[in-house]
């Protein structure tokens, strides 16, 4: 074993050393005469062997009383601190190296001390665990409902008698054992996906319908997400009744309610066509019609309003239909988002289903998905492709097609469970499209949109003058340039006072399509706190924020996302302000050509009109969603980009660089009217 150069080896050593030495001196004095060399070469020998015999024996008697006392102690003292149920060593059996002993006593006793209250503490804790385990457990199997908790994984943590009995015929329940063992993946993936993308409605919970993997259970059930301190999603609650039973019933109840209503209809126009008083049996028929036609509605209406409905974005529910078709079917999600209320999970299916059907059958591979609104509380999903239109017989048995992860659902059932109206087939310049109804969703048409006071107008011509070199866009048509549109929301209106960005978005038009399912969008840290008076107009608070990356990580990412596409914003002085006061600390550069909304409506109505969005949209009759955020707000401004194009080709403006110059002198003139 190696010497380790501490303890009482240095002095003994430093004494062996002092030995030699004065040994070795007074050779050297004896030797000057004093006695012969023979003798003085004995003397010096005997001296050394004498010092070396002294170290030995030395170093031993210290190696037994200390060193190994020392190493003994040590062992003891590793197995106190390991728990053998000692609690310090015996101070007699290490007398030498007192007071050694008593202090590792002392640093025993504190410990057993310390490792005592904490067993008394783990084991308090435990049992009040185990008591509101209990408890929980109890309050749970009282449920009528089933209930089953998960971590991110997936994975069960905590479930119910209720959900063991009505899941126990398809699986075993376990602790630790993955819900998809269980239940079918697709729905709860889907809406563990959009609770966590949409936090405002990860609180009180969105219904859906589940089934089991081997389709044995039909399930109602709604999802609740688990946050923890700083509002991570650490897993979620999924409570469920036993649907099936239910809806067999109501299907069948459907199916026979319709049966019955043809199978009089039909009757009835038979008699009308042949009695002889015309008019009274006309009359009465078509009392009669009216009659089973408000019955069949009534009914229908109660089984949507049993359905489990929430309000649904359609330019995300779109875009997840689009994410399960897949590489061979190509999608592309356009248009302004709309609300609409339905079961996102049953929609889904109906929509891929028919939208592979229809793929299948005329050989499209490329669909454009979109949503839009329709009279009083009716909306419309819709996909459209290129080429061959789908006869109407063969939509037809589609639609009475099963859907496998419904049960014997219908792609009928699903649409008379929403809107209670037909697929609509329309035909398309080169093409068909097929149109879903359904209804607008409730935060869309069941409340009061708030009105806020727009963004003053900013002005700052230079700008604007800054982004006139078109290049080789310059003589291109309008219509066939790429866009993007964009806005930002910001900490006040004073850029160059220190106010920062908290938002930016953008969506790109490509040939006259807003591609919504292609935006940008990202909240950004401004770095300083988020004043009150900006929180009423967008929203976004110092909490929502804290953890989101700078302005010098998003802006560059938005830089690429913008690429070579000219920019559109309304007031977009205000927001080229934002985006150019950092350019050179980022080392990018918005040198885009930009079009503004705002002047080009001065330009198109006159200075008398309105120009602010909310105007603009009055005007145009184009409906606002999400207002006051920066990715509702560019999707609006696109809209009205659109119709702007087609007023300023309808006054023979046609190009880009026609546009800018329109828009150079609708700004002089803007601003002259502005200081008059």
């Amino acid at each position: 074993m190696a010497v380790k150069w501490r303890g009482p080896f240095p002095w003994l050593a430093a004494v062996f050393v002092t030995d030699v030495a004065v040994t070795i001196a007074a050779g050297h004095f004896l030797s000057q005469g004093v006695v012969d060399r023979e003798e003085l070469t004995a003397l010096v020998l005997v001296s050394i062997a004498g010092a070396t015999v002294l170290f030995a024996v030395s170093w031993k008697i210290i190696e037994f009383l200390t060193v190994r006392s020392i190493r003994r102690m040590a062992s003891e003292v590793r197995a106190i601190a390991y728990g053998t149920g000692r609690d310090g060593v015996d101070p007699e059996r290490y007398f030498m190296i007192s007071p050694l002993p008593e202090a590792v006593n002392e640093v025993c006793a504190r410990m057993v001390k310390a490792r005592a209250e904490l067993a008394e503490g783990l084991s308090s804790a435990t049992r009040k665990s185990e008591e509101n385990s209990r408890r929980l457990a109890a309050i749970l199997n009282d449920l009528h409902e089933g209930v089953v908790v998960c971590n991110q994984r997936h994975q069960m943590v905590l479930y119910n008698q209720v959900a063991f009995d009505t899941l126990r015929e398809t699986a075993e329940l376990g602790l630790g054992r993955s819900l998809f063992e269980t239940m079918a993946r697709e729905p709860v993936v889907h809406m563990f996906d959009i609770l966590g993308n949409r936090p405002e409605m990860a609180g009180r919970g969105v219904p859906f319908l589940l089934g089991s993997i081997d389709d044995r259970v039909l399930l109602q059930a709604r999802m609740t997400l688990i946050r923890d301190e700083s509002s991570s999603v650490t897993g979620y609650v999924v409570t469920f009744v036993d649907a099936g039973p239910q809806l067999a019933a109501l299907v069948d109840r459907e199916a026979l309610l319709r049966e019955v209503a043809e199978d009089v209809e039909a009757p009835l126009k038979r008699i009308t066509m042949a009695a002889d008083d015309a008019a009274v049996v006309r009359r009465e028929s078509a009392a009669i019609a009216t009659a089973i036609r408000r019955v069949t509605d009534g009914y229908q209406k109660m089984l949507s309003g049993w359905w489990p409905m929430t309000d649904i974005n359609s330019t995300e529910f779109l875009s997840f239909v689009g994410s399960r078709l897949g590489e061979e079917v190509h999608s592309t999600v356009i248009g302004l988002p709309v609300w609409l209320h339905g079961d996102s999970h049953s929609l889904v299916m109906a929509v891929e289903s028919l939208i592979r059907r229809t793929a299948d059958q005329v050989g499209a591979t490329e669909f454009d998905l979109s949503a839009g609104q329709g009279d009083g509380d009716l909306a419309w999903i819709e996909f459209a492709w290129s080429g061959a239109m789908v006869e109407q017989a063969l939509l037809d048995r589609w639609m009475a097609q099963p859907l496998v992860a419904l049960g014997r659902m219908t792609v009928r059932d699903v649409l008379q469970h929403h809107a209670g109206a037909e697929l609509i087939r329309e035909r398309r310049d080169g093409g068909g499209a097929i149109r879903l109804p359904m209804r607008k969703g409730i935060e869309q048409h069941g409340h009061d949109r708030q009105v806020l006071p727009g963004r003053p107008e900013f002005y700052d011509l230079t700008l604007l003058e800054q982004s006139r070199d078109t290049g080789a866009m310059g003589g291109r048509p309008l219509k066939s340039l790429t866009y993007v549109v964009f806005d930002t929301e910001t900490t006040g209106l004073f850029p160059s006072q220190g106010d920062q960005i908290v938002s930016i978005a953008g969506v790109r038009i490509v040939n006259g399509r807003i591609l919504s399912g292609e935006s940008f969008n990202r909240i950004v840290n401004p770095g300083r706190p988020i004043p009150a008076e900006s929180i009423r107009f967008h929203g976004i608070t110092d909490e929502m924020v804290k953890d989101k990356p700078p302005a010098a990580v998003v802006l560059p990412q938005f830089r690429n996302y913008v690429s070579d596409a000219v920019m559109v914003a309304h007031n977009a002085a205000f927001d080229l302000k934002f985006l150019r006061m950092r350019e050179r600390q980022m080392g990018i550069s918005f040198d885009n050509p930009v079009l503004d909304t705002m002047i080009l409506s001065n330009y198109l109505d006159g200075p008398e009109a309105g120009h602010s969005l909310d105007d603009i949209c009055e005007r145009y009759g184009i409906e606002i969603t999400e207002r006051h955020t920066a990715l509702g707000d560019s999707m609006v401004t696109a809209a009205v980009l659109l119709r702007q194009i087609e007023a300023l080709e309808a006054r023979g403006i046609h190009t880009l660089d026609a546009a800018v110059k329109t828009l150079d002198i609708a700004m002089i003139l803007h601003e002259r009217q502005r200081v008059l």
